[in-house]
């Protein structure tokens, strides 16, 4: 009888063990991602589609991003950089090609060419072209969401919206353009303070000198005149997520951010509270845009999973869903569309018909125009361009000498 028990309990123990392995994902995706920056219900269905498991891991940044990617201790399938990183990435080779070329398994990347909006189109065929050709390398890379450098305000002083709208940038270094004191917040993000300045004086961000010189370090001229004028404004705060969350509760009067902050931040008001909204949000007509990509890096172990998962995210169906959940700017022109008929349809961005606290979708899209387009009142638009060691360290030193 112990002998049979015996045998009984290590079969049951093999069959476990059996079960276990034939349910254990026969792939794995190594994902480097945002936190927060996708809809987990879409990657629980990918992982049941293709019979995997999805293992992510987040950043703060991308430069951080870089680094995980380029020092290549984990093998990474698919990676979600910032555009200017996605360029630095391609040009040092370190991604490989998508598959564009077969349709039959992938047909979402072979319309890598014709599917994204016309605005980011253009953007892409001017900045992401390969440094010794000149021809775009848009088959390295899938637009993932896009927004524009920004400005958040709240309505609570009388002029403060009037300012932010009629002067851009300028707003954030010009007190004396308000009537009364104002509280104004900066990101303690060294680059983003040297574009805002720029940009404020009518530049392209990338400058390193008045002539209009892109190359090497800010030259002396450049770097004193962004420290007094930091020192002149005197910025009330330094932060990061921390501004939006102060501007809606009018703590802060304005600051400097990205416009995908402002609708994180209005979705989560509307979550958390019945009152009015008292803060907005003013691209400025000279602004930069910015877009973050779906990407395979060069030591992905596993290509074939991590075109089939960029392919996925670029069903429409699934990239509304995606930006239904996320909150920031789609880049695909066929869930611009999806958005406008959903609206028309009676769709809600928030809460539903008869709530005590509810949004349409059309009346969101007439209030918030730039959520489907960033770019619709922009007449200067740029992009944040790599730049040397020399260049950011230099940025760093403004920062800190006012910080």
């Amino acid at each position: 009888m112990k002998k049979l028990i015996a045998i009984l309990t290590s079969l049951c123990v093999f069959t476990a063990f059996a079960v276990a392995v034939l349910l254990t994902p026969s792939d794995i995706l190594y994902f480097l991602n945002w936190g927060e920056y996708i809809d987990h219900t879409l990657v629980e269905e990918f992982e049941k589609e293709y019979n995997c498991q999805v293992i992510e891991e987040d950043v703060t940044s991308s430069e951080s991003m870089y680094q995980k990617i380029t020092s290549a201790t984990t093998s990474y399938d698919v990676a979600v950089p910032g555009d200017y990183i996605v360029n630095e990435l391609y040009q040092e080779g370190y991604l490989q090609e998508l598959d564009v070329n077969h349709k039959e398994d992938y047909p979402y990347l072979a319309q890598y060419q014709a599917m994204f909006s016309s605005s980011l189109s253009s953007l892409m065929a001017k900045y992401m072209v390969d440094d010794k050709t000149g021809e775009e390398f848009n088959s390295y890379f899938c637009p993932y969401f896009w927004g524009a450098y920004a400005m958040l305000y709240s309505n609570k002083k009388s002029d403060v919206k009037e300012v932010v709208e009629n002067n851009g940038f300028e707003a954030l270094y010009d007190r004396s353009l308000y009537k009364e004191d104002v509280s104004i917040g900066m990101y303690d993000t060294a680059r983003w303070i040297v574009a805002s300045y720029l940009m404020a004086k009518g530049y392209d961000p990338n400058i390193t000198s008045y002539d209009g010189n892109k190359k090497g370090d800010l030259t002396r001229e450049v770097k004193n005149d962004i420290v007094s004028a930091l020192k002149e404004v005197r910025f009330n705060e330094f932060g990061n997520d921390s501004l939006k969350r102060n501007v809606a509760i009018s703590e802060l009067d304005l600051c400097y951010s990205q416009l995908g902050d402002f609708f994180d931040t209005l979705y989560l008001v509307y979550s958390q509270s019945k009152d009015d909204i008292t803060f907005s949000v003013s691209v400025p007509e000279t602004t930069a845009a910015f877009f973050d990509s779906l990407v395979i890096p060069k030591t992905s172990q596993n290509p074939r999973l991590a075109n089939a998962f960029i392919n996925f995210m670029m069903n429409p169906d699934h990239a509304y869903q995606n930006a239904r959940t996320v909150g920031y700017s789609p880049t695909l022109k066929a869930v611009n569309t999806r958005f406008e008929e959903e609206a028309e349809k009676g769709e809600y961005y928030y809460g539903k018909a008869g709530d005590e606290r509810s949004l349409s979708l059309k009346d969101f899209l007439a209030q918030y125009p730039m959520y489907l387009n960033p770019l619709y009142r922009s007449k200067n638009v740029y992009m944040l361009e790599s730049k040397s060691q020399a260049y950011l360290t230099t940025c760093e030193a403004i920062f800190n000498s006012i910080a």
